[in-house]
């Protein structure tokens, strides 16, 4: 119930309650379209004045058209409805992988936030779709109905009610397996034969791997293809029980027009409504079924809002102890596998201003020292104070929004220059943009582009070189404006002018408001401008 609660409140009700009035005008026009046209038939035959069959025409045109209109107000309402909340919950989950950083589980956790992203997330979209909206559709013609009948048939309007319950409720019989853990073990494997395919076409051992990505693709099809067998049953089933009941409630009427409450005409135009308010039926159990898919994915995209604490408060909420250092790493221990360290009983202070950089020979821990300090990964021992507040006493993200980074291998998206600042810094305006491009040395470039800010970029900034590249991701650490900078091999792919004057610029930017450049670099040139050097 919690999870059905979140789910709904992502929907914005001025959203959702357009595109539900649009689907339940749509369907009323549908059974009006039948009903009149019901009624012109069967009336024909005893000719009825002329005024009255232009008066049934001109409303089975009306209903026709309003049929139309309607549905596709039904449809492009709900639709943007859905993929505005599928945006919400792929951010969602993408903010959750952010939080659950680090995935020392590897793979596995990748398989799962994997499945979450595609096949969660679509599930919660059709929530919304189809999930939502068609039992509520229906529900509020069975109602009308009902009340229409029961004057006529009591037993009528119940067993209308009753059919309607029973397409909500018999899914729920099924049981189905959630199919997350099929799906994710065949999508860790996937991932790891794709991140070591070289490695294991050098070792010869590729083909043996493809035995095993097949039998995980075999169990995860064969575990769909149970699951869909027993829904087609299930929908037959109540394929059969529509019709039966459409009979029934045929044969219930009878008596009434042998009594006289309703004349063959009544009679004919209730016998195609009824076939039509029951088709309104079919939908009902994928969106029962959905229900239950949709409660698993919330309960894995959208967690219950933690406890807050002290771990949780954010950075503007803190009491940051202005005396203290930026950063104070006490005695830091850190190993991605057990008995191979790669920081031990490491120390160091950062205090305002205090430029330093982080050199030493290639995997001596520069780019792991900065994740710890990013809080990427946590240490298994010690502790980092920021501005005096111990890392185990607020959350990383608070921790993060002390710093504008560039680590090598950071993720460019492929739109343009702009939507890349914008995706970090939403109400950025297009002057701080430039600013920082300038103090990258990257505003040349972007200006030459076709379209400058505009101009896509290619998968991965894939249209740039490696050192425009690298100032493109300076140039978006330096759009923040937080009081650390770091900034991971900033000159790579720079001859030694431009980047001597990228280093100068970028410290101008930041002794001007009071910034602190951390660097990690093999530039030895560049040490002589640092203030603290720190090598591993």
């Amino acid at each position: 119930m919690t999870a059905l609660v979140r789910l709904l409140a992502i929907a914005a009700p001025s959203k959702a309650l357009p595109a539900l009035l649009a689907g339940v005008l749509a369907a009323a026009s549908g059974i009006a379209l039948i009903g009149t046209a019901a009624w012109i038939i069967a009336s024909a035959a005893l000719q009825p004045p002329l005024s009255t069959l232009a008066l049934a025409i001109t409303l089975v045109r009306a209903c026709g058209i309003g049929r139309a209109v309607f549905r596709y107000l039904d449809r492009l309402l709900s639709h943007r409805l859905a993929f505005a909340c599928y945006e919400n919950l792929q951010q969602a989950t993408y903010r959750r992988s952010a939080a659950t950083i680090p995935l020392r589980e590897g793979n596995v956790r990748e398989g799962e936030f994997l499945h979450d992203l595609l096949t969660g997330c679509e599930t919660l979209r059709d929530f919304y779709l189809r999930t939502v909206p068609q039992p509520l559709i229906a529900g509020m013609l069975t109602a009308v109905t009902c009340a229409v009948l029961l004057p006529l048939s009591p037993w009528g309007a119940l067993l209308i009610a009753f059919l309607y319950l029973l397409h909500l409720a018999l899914p729920h019989l099924l049981h189905e397996a959630d199919l997350r853990t099929e799906s994710t073990s065949y999508r860790e494997i996937l991932l790891d034969r794709l991140d070591g395919r070289a490695e294991l076409a050098a070792a010869g051992t590729l083909r043996r791997t493809q035995g095993q990505l097949d039998h995980a693709a075999e169990v995860f099809q064969q575990k769909q293809d149970d699951k869909r067998t027993k829904r087609e049953r299930l929908f037959t089933l109540l394929d059969v029980l529509r019709v039966a009941v459409w009979i029934l409630l045929i044969v219930l009427l009878t008596p009434r027009v042998a009594d006289g409450t309703l004349t063959g005409v009544q009679y004919a135009v209730w016998v195609l409504v009824l076939e039509a308010v029951i088709s309104e039926y079919r939908p009902l159990p994928a969106a029962s079924l959905g229900a239950v898919e949709a409660v698993q994915a919330a309960e894995t995209i959208l967690p219950a809002k933690e406890q807050s604490s002290e771990k949780n408060l954010s950075a503007s909420s803190l009491a940051w102890q202005e005396d203290a250092p930026l950063i104070a790493a006490e005695h830091l221990a850190f190993a991605y596998h057990d008995g191979i360290p790669i920081l031990q009983d490491f120390s160091c202070t950062i205090r305002r201003g205090e430029h330093t950089a982080i050199i030493g020979e290639s995997g001596a821990g520069k780019t792991t020292l900065a994740s710890l300090l990013l809080r990427l990964w946590e240490p298994d021992n010690g502790t980092i104070s920021y501005r005096g507040v111990p890392h185990t006493a607020i959350s990383a993200d608070a921790s993060r929004a002390l710093f504008g980074a560039s680590l090598q291998g950071s993720f460019l998206f492929s739109t343009s220059t702009r939507d890349n600042f914008l995706r970090l810094h939403a109400d950025m305006d297009e002057q701080r943009m430039w600013h920082a491009l300038e103090t990258a040395q990257l505003a040349d470039v972007v200006h030459a582009l076709p379209a400058g800010l505009d101009e896509p970029l290619g998968v991965n900034a894939a249209r740039l070189s490696g050192g425009q590249r690298s100032r493109l991701l300076t140039a978006l650490a330096l759009a923040s404006d937080a009081p650390l900078l770091l900034l991971d091999e900033p000159t790579a792919g720079l001859d030694a002018e431009r980047g001597a004057r990228l280093i100068e610029c970028v410290l101008a930017a930041l002794d001007a408001r009071g910034g602190t450049l951390i660097v990690i670099t093999h530039d030895l040139p560049l040490l002589d401008r640092m203030k603290q050097v720190i090598e591993l």
